[in-house]
């Protein structure tokens, strides 16, 4: 519905939608059930389907080489995956003459195609097609209105990465090698199956049936340790054996040690091509995700801040920030490494949510809430900042739940929040709670300088709050009842010497 409205609006004010050209590609290792020309076309009927749905942009198909030529740019990338006899469909937005936007990265996958008829195969292709189309117009059609509109990107609640992962089977192992049955029966001890990896893992590369021990290894062992071992045994394989990588991958998005990610974390890095729109992604879905490990998410949100553009990078940090977990540490990575690759207006997008729902009272909290706000209003004052961000301060400073970062909320808010009555009005009223008494004055003295018209009113809004507050003796916090009187003190000089 939000989407339809955006639609209708941008029609009406911003004429034409822009146009975005799509390339596209289907390839192949070894398998090719369908001619690849063939595919192509139902692959695109099928996913531009979807795409024009959202009537927020005009497609043209070019080629690679003339793709950025539009206004904005898609690639529609297919993938036949041998062994798992299934067909992988990749859609990325991205620039073109403009670059407002982010980019946006889609995929699906489609149910297994052996032993089908033609038909039925064309059939299954096209859904992983239209799968792929209709997550990225979800995120696309919303992006595009909004930079027609000028509104700015909208804030991300509850985000999700449109991605749907095929499911990743291995091949039951039928072998009547007593190595590989050794590793496969987890009821054996632990040093049984070490010694059984041993014997086999110099196999993996040209027979099948070792390959697949060792992959199911990674996937099922109950050991931490001989789940690690089976990864690096893999690591021959990996380089060019695409089915291989997507267990690697598979294993990556389901496995929660951080010993055991961080060994396929290393592998993943040299995964190319089509693989590579996958490794990209699956860290993004490790960040996005609650039940990675701190340290290996880390790991990724360094490895990912290194990459020029992340498609769905605004989708994995927001995710990021927002999720809920004890530990806090993953979040002040994904702020301090992440956030800050984003435009301005990408931020806000991206941090909105976590800034206006967050409680800040530990010290892993206010760590990462700091970082948060420093990537949206770096301190020095001159430096612009997205438009909605001065009035977002006020709304900020005025949570108590923000807790140990309240003070530094309300000393921005002094320095950026709109000269107008209300500002000083709200940080007036800020000022009752007396532990925010003397930077709540100061930071409505500082609005109403930037104001001289303000001067009186805030005079006035002081005495009253000298008269109507209610403040204890802390003597460790200071006497906010002097601490009034010295700002009525100042500001009475500061107009009369206005007056002269």
């Amino acid at each position: 519905m939000i989407l339809e409205l955006l639609t209708l609006m941008t029609v009406a004010a911003a004429g034409d939608p822009p146009v975005v050209k799509y390339a596209v590609k289907v390839e192949t290792r070894s398998w090719e059930p369908i001619a690849i020309a063939e595919v192509e076309k139902f692959v695109v009927a099928a996913a531009t389907a979807e795409l024009t749905k959202t009537k927020s942009m005009r497609l043209e198909r070019a080629s690679f080489a003339d793709v950025r030529k539009g206004d904005y740019s898609i690639a529609i990338l297919g993938r036949f995956v041998e062994e798992a006899e299934r067909f992988s469909v990749y859609l990325t937005f991205g620039p073109g003459t403009k670059s407002d936007l982010p980019s946006f990265y889609a995929s699906d996958t489609s149910t297994p195609l052996g032993r089908q008829k033609r038909s039925e195969m064309q059939k299954r292709i096209e859904e992983a097609a239209r799968g792929a189309g209709a997550r990225l117009g979800e995120v696309v059609g919303p992006a595009l209105s909004s930079v027609q509109l000028s509104i700015g990107p909208p804030p991300l609640e509850d985000p999700d990465l449109p991605v749907r992962w095929g499911d990743v089977e291995v091949p039951e192992v039928k072998s009547k090698d007593k190595a590989i049955r050794e590793l496969l029966d987890v009821r054996n001890p632990d040093h049984v199956r070490h010694k059984a990896l041993t014997k086999i893992q110099g196999f993996a590369f040209d027979q099948q049936v070792a390959r697949n021990a060792i992959e199911r290894c990674v996937l099922f062992d109950p050991s931490k340790d001989i789940r690690v071992r089976c990864v690096n045994a893999l690591v021959p394989v990996a380089r060019a054996h695409v089915p291989t990588q997507r267990v690697l991958l598979h294993a990556m998005r389901t496995d929660v040690d951080d010993n055991v990610l961080a060994a396929l974390t290393e592998i993943s890095k040299g995964f190319v091509g089509l693989s590579r729109l996958e490794t990209l992604s699956t860290w993004l879905h490790l960040l996005a995700r609650p039940g990675t490990p701190e340290r290996a998410a880390g790991a990724i949100a360094q490895l990912v801040a290194k990459e020029e553009e992340v498609a769905n990078l605004d989708f994995a940090v927001a995710a990021c920030l927002q999720q809920d977990i004890v530990e806090t540490s993953k979040r002040y990575d994904c702020a301090r490494y992440l956030l800050k690759r984003l435009p301005p207006a990408r931020r806000l997008a991206a941090a909105w949510e976590y800034l206006h729902e967050a409680s800040v009272y530990g010290t892993g909290e206010r760590l990462a809430y700091e970082a948060v706000l420093d990537a949206i209003v770096p301190r020095a004052t001159r430096e612009p900042v997205d438009e909605r961000v001065p009035a977002m301060l006020l709304d900020l400073a005025e949570r108590p739940s923000t807790g140990h970062i309240r003070f530094a909320l309300i000393h921005r808010a002094g320095d950026r929040a709109p000269a107008t009555p209300a500002s000083v009005e709200r940080l007036l009223k800020i000022a009752h709670d007396q532990k925010h008494t003397r930077t709540a004055i100061q930071a409505a003295v500082e609005v109403a300088d930037r104001e001289p018209s303000l001067l009186e009113m805030t005079l006035g809004g002081l005495k009253q709050l000298e008269k109507k507050a209610k403040w204890f003796a802390q003597p460790s916090r200071g006497d906010p009842y002097r601490e009034v009187a010295e700002a009525i003190e100042r500001l009475e000089r500061k107009i009369a010497r206005g007056k002269k």
